[in-house]
């Protein structure tokens, strides 16, 4: 079978309300252990908010990806995150997307942190210290959707979760009202 037709046949829809444990069932029945305690990190605003969707999706057992929004209108998030088991480590790449309820220009004046690189076809492209980009969009609405990039190490052979063993991310874009 081609692989574009088994990546459809193997992703899963949570309309409902969703939790960690929801998702870390998903990814048991797919064969994908031991990074428990990544999933339920990474996921933690998400059970946290209540009122999420996720979709779920794996080649083999070594990866596993778990695409969720969650949020309101002017407070929302996405995130696409890809968790890959590697030796005795759990690798979480991921890429989100925040709606902040201001302007793009007052995101930047309230978070200094976040250094203007480049403006290129509406796009503002950011960076912070810790050396993570962030793309600026400012919306319709007059709301300013950003987006970035972060990667994270986690020991897998910790049954705790939150024992993540390094962050290459520094600092990521506070929501408004944080």
């Amino acid at each position: 079978m081609p692989r574009k037709g088994l990546t459809c046949l193997l992703f899963s829809l949570l309309p409902l309300q969703v939790a960690a444990s929801n998702l870390i069932d998903l990814a048991h029945k797919a064969g994908f252990d031991r990074c428990d305690s990544a999933i339920t990190t990474e996921f933690k605003d998400l059970a946290e908010q209540g009122n999420g969707v996720a979709s779920t999706g794996y080649f083999n057992d070594r990866s596993f990806n778990i695409m969720a929004t969650w949020g309101s209108e002017k407070d929302s998030v996405w995130k696409n995150t890809t968790f890959i088991k590697f030796g005795r480590n759990c690798l979480a790449y991921s890429v989100i997307g925040t709606v902040y309820g201001d302007s793009c220009s007052n995101f930047n004046e309230k978070n200094p942190q976040w250094g203007v690189i480049k403006e290129q076809g509406g796009f503002t492209w950011t960076k912070n210290k810790g050396g993570v980009n962030a793309i600026m969009k400012s919306l319709p609405n007059g709301s300013c959707e950003i987006t970035y990039r972060i990667h994270q190490n986690y020991d897998a052979t910790s049954p705790q979760a939150g024992k993540e063993k390094k962050k290459s991310a520094k600092k990521t874009p506070q929501k408004k009202g944080s």
